[in-house]
């Protein structure tokens, strides 16, 4: 199901309950990934991926942020679609983390929309990138005075995407007594935006133009490494060569697209 104005209010108490469970997994993170601990939480995000099956892709679909393929060895394949704008990348990034933590052992798609189907992975993810600094920057801001401009300025400091930021603002809103900034937030939460609005707020009030644009990056090394040596170790099986040069292929076509 689809998280929209008229379930927002059930969402808030969904997150309520799940709260002290994710308060959990993140004290978790903080201690097991505290080597790679970087300010930065996306970098943070994709070094702890990077010590896993990791790809990255640019696939041409709107819908489609990324999916987890769980390989006949058990271990989950985590995947990343770079056509997609950075704020949603990153998003993706903890949302996989927090399947990465969990016991589950079905593959499935990561679509942009909200899908209470995927609350705990989505609000941990929004924890992890806005943390409990998001409501106070909101308020503090003195210019601009329109809702969405405010917003922006939040994308861009907390390099979340919009409907992230809103539910996290409305959660907020609620246990503040802002009666005001709810309204606010319930006439905007379906709104969506086309790349040349985004780009054209964002150009408008000098914030991070390449935030709300995809990276468009390539990387399937380690899928290539694991493939290469399964083929020198046993060359006489062709599955492995073929497997090798269908990604091969599919390299060089998305290669010569970008």
């Amino acid at each position: 199901m689809r998280i929209t104005q008229e379930n927002l209010d059930d969402i808030i108490i969904r997150n309520q309950q799940i709260k002290d469970e994710i308060k959990r997994l993140i004290v978790y993170v903080d201690t097991t990934f505290k080597e790679i601990r970087i300010q930065s939480a996306e970098k943070q995000a994709l070094q702890i991926l990077r010590q896993h099956y990791f790809i990255q892709i640019p696939i041409e679909d709107q819908d489609f942020g990324g999916a987890i393929k769980v390989l006949p060895n058990g271990k989950k394949l985590f995947i990343i679609n770079t056509a997609q704008p950075r704020v949603y990348q990153y998003f993706i990034y903890w949302h996989e983390i927090y399947h990465l933590l969990e016991n589950g052992t079905d593959s499935h798609i990561i679509t942009l929309d909200f899908d209470m189907k995927e609350r705990k992975a989505d609000y941990f993810a929004a924890q992890m990138l806005l943390g409990s600094d998001l409501y106070r920057y909101f308020m503090n801001l003195s210019k601009p005075n329109d809702f969405i401009e405010k917003v922006m300025f939040c994308i861009d400091m907390f390099k979340a995407p919009f409907k992230a930021i809103l539910i996290q603002l409305y959660e907020s809103a609620i246990a503040e007594g802002n009666t005001s900034l709810r309204k606010e937030i319930q006439t905007h939460f379906d709104r969506r935006f086309s790349q040349d609005e985004m780009e054209s707020y964002f150009n408008r009030l000098n914030l991070d133009l390449s935030l709300i644009q995809p990276s468009k990056i390539l990387d399937m090394d380690i899928m290539v490494k694991a493939i290469k040596e399964k083929s020198d170790n046993y060359p006489e099986v062709n599955m492995y060569k073929e497997h090798l040069e269908k990604i091969e292929r599919f390299i060089a076509n998305v290669a010569k697209s970008k």
